[in-house]
């Protein structure tokens, strides 16, 4: 069994098509993760100097680190005085609109553009006041903030979906379990990571480019007329192909995933792993930490891969041609992303295997089914286990009873 496993790995491998969208798939997240860090842009804490690339991302450090601490009452009573000072100072010098941070301390001093200019740039401010004005205008208790937040999302006006009153407290539950105060600090690299995570759709879609011709290859070059009459053919040959593919899809998907942590945290830094996830989002319900939000996408993207897998496998025992089993998955992944602007099909598309890396844990996506309610991440989870249970041996199953002419 072992030696037959060896050779279906290498007969994927020798998938020119696969390989070749395997490696531009890799390509492409390495690209898109590098270029996010060398186009950003900030302006310069002391000088207000424009920065760019790693120079800007430096400042984006710098920035956030002075905001580390925990975010007890005390301390956000004193970042909202200073949210309000600076909004009285741009009120009272509207003519800094117009001008650059170098041109704000030239004229005003550098006292001036830490009070008004850095605070209005700085989303720490944006997340924080966005929170606490959804309670009261004057509110300095943020997980008051966030719960009154989490309600206006969960509201028939604001909500994308509607959700029923079991839904409603499911995820009303769900942030009860979040503990208040939260720690804030810098954590861009799980950040980027998550921001970036739906990019590992194109690594399942090149995986199943990759596995398209385990057994459809075997019809299309008539080799199922030679190996399916033997014994071997029949038994070990179907099982040996099923778990060469999963071997693949595995070590393909773990590292793309960990190519693009990899960049994140090169060119980041690993800080910030154990911090709180409600930091992207103080109203964000789920009582994760930003290193366990990375790993719960990435293990529900593996899931995915091999429901994915599945799939393929499936296509390619029942149909004689490589092409329709690689286009179909393909199909799947990308319209579901078009799926999401068609609210009567946007929780179903939500389901789709980019998509769902996109939304979960950071959408309030759920399903119910009466008083029994699920989020996106545990029923997608549970869809694409599904799928590889059920699909991997139907593929095995239809290939056995394939008809040689």
């Amino acid at each position: 069994m072992g030696t037959l496993i060896k050779f279906e790995l290498r007969k994927i491998l020798g998938n020119r098509a696969g390989m070749v969208a395997c490696a531009l798939s890799l390509a492409m997240m390495v690209g898109m993760a590098v270029l996010n860090v060398t186009t950003s842009a900030a302006s310069d804490y002391t000088t207000g100097e424009h920065l760019s690339g790693f120079a800007a991302q430096q400042a984006f450090r710098e920035w956030k680190s002075s905001h580390a601490g925990m975010l007890d009452d005390a301390r956000v009573a004193d970042d909202v005085a200073d949210y309000y000072r600076a909004a009285e100072l741009y009120a009272t010098n509207d003519d800094i609109l117009s001008m650059t941070a170098p041109q704000i301390i030239d004229a005003y001093g550098n006292d001036f553009y830490h009070e008004s200019f850095c605070v209005y740039i700085d989303r720490y401010y944006d997340r924080l006041m966005n929170a606490l004005e959804a309670a009261t205008p004057q509110a300095t208790s943020l997980e008051e903030g966030a719960a009154a937040r989490l309600e206006i999302d969960l509201s028939d006006d604001a909500a994308q979906f509607p959700y029923s009153p079991a839904e409603r407290n499911w995820w009303r539950s769900k942030a009860a379990q979040v503990s208040w105060p939260i720690e804030y600090g810098y954590a861009d690299a799980w950040d980027y990571t998550l921001d970036y995570a739906s990019l590992l759709g194109l690594a399942i879609i090149a995986a199943c480019i990759a596995l398209s011709g385990v057994f459809a290859g075997e019809y299309q070059e008539r080799t199922a007329a030679v190996v399916l009459p033997t014994r071997r053919g029949k038994q070990a040959l179907p099982v040996a192909k099923v778990v060469a593919a999963l071997i693949f899809a595995t070590a393909y998907w773990w590292t793309c995933a960990a190519v693009l942590l990899g960049v994140n945290v090169a060119v980041c830094g690993a800080d910030g792993w154990g911090l709180p996830y409600q930091i992207t989002n103080f109203a964000n319900p789920y009582a994760l930490t930003m290193g366990g939000a990375v790993l719960s996408v990435f293990a529900l993207g593996y899931v995915a891969a091999l429901g994915m897998a599945g799939l393929t496998l499936a296509l390619s025992a029942r149909l004689r041609s490589t092409m329709p089993v690689a286009a179909i998955p393909m199909a799947v992944v990308f319209m579901g992303l078009f799926g999401l602007f068609i609210t009567p099909i946007a929780k179903a598309a939500a389901l789709t295997p980019m998509a769902a890396l996109n939304w979960s844990f950071s959408r309030l996506v759920s399903y119910a089914a009466g008083p029994v309610v699920a989020d996106l991440p545990t029923v997608a989870a549970l869809l694409y286990a599904a799928m590889l249970v059920v699909l991997s041996p139907l593929a095995m199953r239809t290939f056995r009873r394939h008809q040689v002419a």
